[in-house]
């Protein structure tokens, strides 16, 4: 291998840039190189790169690299790290983005042929994968021209929000996807596991998305909650809730204190039995989301959900016991601790709080998704539907995450 392309402790994005890279041939020779050291992009974050150019070309006095995605577009100079190994063809620089992004962010240099290569704004989940501002002008099937507002940073209104083929997976993690164990004093050893995703309806090269590329935001979802009890004859389980649904999601603003997001669906709650033992609840909800970029590359989300009840003729008292307003929090990096907190505060007073904290033990598959040791605290009413009206000790629980 050329001198000039040995990199030192290269990260699974930086293996996979260097490969696609090198399959260019005699052209990649005429082209510098960029990689980055993570995935992951936030405003105001500092990130390093590496710069490797061709052999006869020489530094210029400034190297400028362009993001662009979600509908904005910057330029930045990338600064020289300081205390960092350089060779005669191999530089690392940094750089901090100053605006904000949602979804899949494209970069490459400027003024010089370079590869370009892609970064995820804060998690995929995080939201809708690209926004389009206002116009009255379609240039291409999928976007709208930015107004001189927008280009400037100025707030515009209103923003529609279109898929674009590959931003996101059709299929994707939902909610968190877990199987924890723990200990009840009344019935012993019991664990507790829950499958989630979501899945988008039209893609948008398909006929209906590509008819209407709004209908691209539709998601079906679908989460399922058990409670197994190890500790019983037979190990029965003790009760399941299942949750399809479907939301429509939209960009918000990037200007606080308004949301970043916003989700609005419908979504049908039941364990599935029979007579007495039968529950189940019918809910529209809307969802306000806000994402705070923190120190260290860390992430604050709030995200609310909002409901109103359809149907609950089975547990008539339920909002009693769960209230109106799911109050979530999640704070922490991708890449290392991440903790969520659920409350409930019921209108008789009852209340219920769950908390989630994983550790990633391998590598990330997709920015949710890998192996995680998972820690789980609930306490209140309602762990299951069966039991909405029900006090339970607190559980602690310990295992293991797909997706959080």
């Amino acid at each position: 291998m050329p001198r000039s392309l040995k990199m030192k402790k290269p990260s699974l994005i930086s293996t996979f840039l260097l490969t696609m890279t090198l399959s260019f041939g005699s052209r990649a020779a005429e082209e510098w190189l960029v990689i980055s050291h993570a995935t992951v992009i936030n405003s105001g974050q500092e990130m390093t790169l590496e710069v490797i150019k061709p052999e006869q070309a020489a530094w210029p006095q400034a190297l400028k690299l362009q993001l662009s995605g979600s509908g904005v577009t910057e330029e930045l100079e990338l600064v020289s790290e300081n205390g960092q190994p350089t060779t005669a063809n191999r530089r690392s620089f940094v750089l901090v983005p100053a605006r904000k992004y949602v979804g899949v962010v494209k970069a490459s240099l400027l003024d010089v042929d370079s590869n370009q290569f892609l970064l995820l704004a804060g998690d995929e989940a995080a939201g809708p994968v690209a926004t389009v501002v206002e116009s009255d002008v379609v240039h291409d099937e999928y976007a709208l021209a930015e107004t001189e507002g927008a280009e400037s940073g100025a707030s515009t209104s209103p923003r529609i929000v279109l898929a674009k083929p590959g931003d996101e997976p059709a299929l994707s993690a939902h909610e968190p996807m877990y199987f924890v164990v723990g200990h009840d004093s009344d019935r012993g050893a019991d664990a507790r596991f829950q499958i989630s995703f979501k899945y988008r309806l039209f893609d948008p090269e398909g006929i209906i998305g590509g008819f209407s590329p709004l209908l691209s935001n539709l998601y079906f979802t679908y989460t399922q909650t058990s409670l197994w009890d190890l500790g019983e004859d037979s190990s029965p389980f003790r009760d399941t809730s299942y949750r399809p649904g479907l939301f429509y999601q939209w960009a918000g603003s990037d200007k606080q204190p308004l949301p970043t997001e916003w989700r609005a669906g419908l979504e049908h709650e039941s364990n599935g039995r029979n007579d007495a033992d039968s529950r189940s609840i019918d809910i529209a909800y809307l969802t306000p989301v806000w994402h705070f970029d923190m120190p260290h590359s860390k992430r604050l989300t709030f995200s609310p959900k909002i409901y109103h009840y359809l149907d609950k003729h089975e547990n008539r008292d339920i909002q009693r016991y769960r209230g109106y307003v799911d109050w979530n929090l999640r704070y922490g990096r991708e890449d290392g601790l991440m903790w969520r907190g659920l409350y409930r505060q019921g209108t008789a007073g009852y209340a219920s709080g769950q908390l989630d904290v994983s550790y990633p033990i391998s590598e990330r598959i997709f920015a949710r998704t890998g192996s995680f040791v998972h820690l789980q605290v609930f306490s209140g009413y309602g762990e299951t539907l069966l039991e909405y009206d029900r006090d339970r000790e607190t559980q602690i629980r310990l295992g293991i995450s797909i997706a959080r």
